[in-house]
């Protein structure tokens, strides 16, 4: 490995237009890629070369070798995970180690209930989501795996809401922050095992049972993301074994659309309702109505209770300004989005419910009238 990252180091080292074809065919080869110049021709754009070496750079923490949107980045992506698993692991190892990652990437071991001082990196696969653009697959000695999503979107968002939710008893995903050496941050996250709640394909013998612990633990977490600005929500729920709601890839905050979530998702007891209601229309008001009601309750619960704990969440946000003003990058003072959260947090829950309904009741003619 020593080898083949001082070639690297080498090769970076040139100027770009002085970095050969030839030269970048021999660090693939080095590295593993069964036929270097075919995986050079993959994709037939400008960007595809620089996107190679950005791959090679030991320091460069981004995985996918072009952005998502440039109009080749499906084949590059392809591309990119038709190699053998082996040498996309070995890419990984090498920007882990020239990064410091390995200490997180052990954090998250031992927070999954892995436990360990030594892990081995066995695949990379780079991902097309927003919110995450690759998933390493680690090993440990008994030979246990544990996959590890990586992000550099808006980690800041998510080390927010994160410390917000945990001052109201509400869970998130096993995170890690990390800064890198060039000052920018990057984000680790263990998946969570549990029914996402967004699935179209939901258990119904099982979500007959567990929508009340579903839609009371969306409702909490959503009433604290209404009052933090967050509008992409209820796809990022995962209900665990344990029947605890967690609320994962919170990177939007600060954001107030008319002060509602209109247009963007449907509220999670019309989604889940959709989906579990029985093939009897003349039952379905009956549980559409409990559904509404357990939201409602849970909802205005929570809500009632950040107003009182107010001072609690401010202290929080006021001694969070320095990310705050990271995540905004200039475009909004800080101490206005705290201002604005706090308007949002004191506004009548009830009525805040009641105007969620407005937009659905065409759609959906049995909601109940509150």
């Amino acid at each position: 490995m020593d080898t083949l990252l001082q070639q690297i180091q080498a090769f970076l080292s040139l100027p770009r237009e002085a970095r050969t074809r030839q030269g970048r065919e021999a660090l693939l080869q080095a590295l593993g890629v069964p036929q270097p110049s075919r995986f050079i021709e993959e994709v037939w754009t400008s960007q595809w070369e620089a996107g190679i070496d950005r791959l090679l750079d030991p320091a460069n923490t981004r995985i996918r070798p072009l952005e998502p949107t440039d109009f080749h980045f499906k084949w590059a992506l392809e591309a990119f995970n038709g190699l053998p698993a082996p040498v996309r692991a070995r890419l990984f190892t090498m920007k882990m180690e020239a990064n410091g990652l390995r200490g997180p990437v052990l954090a998250l071991l031992d927070a999954a209930g892995l436990s360990t001082h030594a892990f081995e990196v066995t695949d990379l696969v780079a991902l097309s989501k927003v919110h995450a653009e690759a998933a390493a697959t680690v090993r440990i000695h008994d030979g246990r795996t544990c996959q590890c999503e990586l992000s550099h979107f808006a980690p800041e968002a998510e080390a927010l809401y994160a410390g917000a939710a945990r001052l109201f008893r509400l869970r998130t995903a096993t995170t890690y922050i990390h800064p890198l050496p060039t000052g920018r941050q990057i984000l680790l996250e263990v998946p969570l095992h549990g029914i996402r709640l967004d699935d179209e394909d939901l258990p119904q013998e099982e979500m007959g049972r567990l929508w009340p612990l579903a839609i009371r633990g969306v409702a909490r977490h959503d009433a604290l993301g209404d009052v933090l600005g967050t509008i992409l929500r209820d796809p990022h729920h995962i209900l665990t074994g344990s029947g605890e709601v967690v609320s994962i890839h919170n990177y939007e905050l600060f954001h107030d659309i008319g002060g509602f979530r209109f247009g963007f998702v449907e509220p999670i007891f019309l989604s889940l309702w959709r989906r579990l209601r029985g093939p009897d229309r003349g039952e379905e008001r009956a549980p559409l109505r409990r559904m509404f009601e357990e939201y409602r309750r849970a909802y205005v619960e929570k809500r009632q209770e950040i107003q009182v704990r107010w001072s609690e969440l401010e202290a929080y946000l006021t001694a969070h300004g320095q990310a705050i003003r990271e995540y905004l990058k200039g475009q909004q003072d800080w101490s206005e989005v705290v201002a604005a959260v706090r308007e949002r947090a004191f506004r009548d829950p009830a009525q805040w419910v009641r105007t969620l309904l407005e937009p659905y009741r065409e759609s959906y003619p049995d909601l109940p009238e509150v």
